[in-house]
């Protein structure tokens, strides 16, 4: 993304400075993007669809990003998503597949 300034301070002999912001990619990364590999290998394991180790994960890193209290030891630097992994990894989640019922008429 380009943008330019037309200040006077930024102004140079009459001319405008162009000035680059970093891009999305050179921005640091969020720690909720942060998965520990280690962790993800590890819950892995535990629910080997990654689809569905996806959604559990997905789902309780919301829970836990509106206040619900993680349900392992976490210490105040783990992102949301160690922790949903550490819960995972702890047995402390579980899921259940729903069948889907015929459609009725």
């Amino acid at each position: 993304m380009i943008a330019s300034i037309s200040a006077s301070s930024a102004l140079t002999n009459g001319e405008q400075t162009v000035v680059q912001f970093p891009s999305e990619g050179s921005r640091s990364i969020r720690s909720l993007r942060n998965m520990t590999a280690q962790l993800l290998q590890d819950a892995a394991k535990v629910i080997p669809n990654q689809q569905l180790l996806i959604n559990v994960v997905s789902k309780r890193v919301r829970q836990l990003g509106i206040g619900h209290r993680p349900l392992v030891e976490a210490s105040p630097k783990s992102s949301l998503t160690d922790i949903a992994l550490k819960e995972i990894i702890a047995g402390k989640l579980t899921f259940e597949e729903l069948k889907d019922s015929p459609a009725e008429a």
